[in-house]
């Protein structure tokens, strides 16, 4: 997959029962305040940051799901910490929907001071589905230019509209999480797609905060932001098409 335009920052979705079970469990605002992290704000704990020498700070933020019956938007503290997490709709699917890789990295040392030698360490990250649903309902939230471009450029590079499509139909086939995959499609239905009464796909929010977010609002690039909002329009409904046409021969 190509370099996307990045941030420095890191959501962490947070298992809590995980944390709660766990077995000689060091202190995870201990834990961070040893690596040199810092809260970003007096105001919230669920933001934290890792100050970069002559560079912008890594942002850490602590989400979790909403499956515990919290209210999305507000902050929750971690019991026994002085850390926090921020509930976010559904992030609980990638509890369970997750792709690992093994990294190597070069360890900061105690306070985030001089290093302590190379790591290797096997990460988990939400997978394509996971992603998209989460982003797409996301973006039907808070209407963010980035999240409209971490979602095409996901569905764009993580495989052909067939296999992205096949993806979403073996999550479905497996009967968990149907609210998150419901309300993720539709997202996607009413933000990107054709087929909503009689407005063309390419002039919903979706696309055209997606155009904005690769060329700008400059009245000179209206075109190439036309060609964007149509290949993004064109991408979320040829896949969504597919995964209709999926269930059908399924029933």
């Amino acid at each position: 997959m190509p370099e996307h335009y990045s941030t420095s920052d890191v959501d962490i979705v947070l298992n809590l029962q995980v944390i709660a079970e766990g077995e000689n469990y060091a202190s995870l605002h201990d834990q961070l305040v040893e690596r040199g992290f810092r809260k970003n704000s007096d105001t919230n704990a669920w933001r934290w940051e890792f100050p970069i020498q002559n560079g912008s700070p890594v942002l850490v933020e602590f989400l979790q799901g909403n499956n515990a019956g919290r209210k999305p938007g507000r902050e929750v503290p971690i019991d026994g910490e002085a850390v926090s997490a921020l509930v976010i709709p559904y992030a609980e699917v990638s509890y369970e929907w997750y792709a690992e890789k093994e990294i190597s990295a070069m360890l900061f040392g105690d306070k985030g001071q001089g290093d302590a030698g190379i790591v290797f360490e096997t990460i988990r990250f939400a997978d394509e589905v996971a992603f998209i649903l989460l982003k797409a309902i996301s973006f039907h939230n808070r209407n963010e230019p980035k999240d409209a471009a971490d979602l095409i450029h996901v569905m764009r590079y993580a495989g052909e509209p067939e296999e992205i499509a096949e993806k979403f139909l073996d999550r479905i086939k497996s009967g968990k999480h149907r609210t998150a995959i419901e309300k993720g499609l539709n997202a996607l239905q009413k933000c990107f797609a054709e087929g909503n009464n009689n407005v063309e796909g390419y002039l919903l929010t979706g696309p055209v905060r997606y155009g904005q977010f690769m060329h700008g609002t400059d009245a000179n690039l209206e075109n190439e932001r036309l060609q964007e909002q149509r290949f993004a329009t064109a991408l979320v409904t040829e896949v969504l098409h597919l995964i209709d046409e999926g269930q059908d021969k399924d029933q």
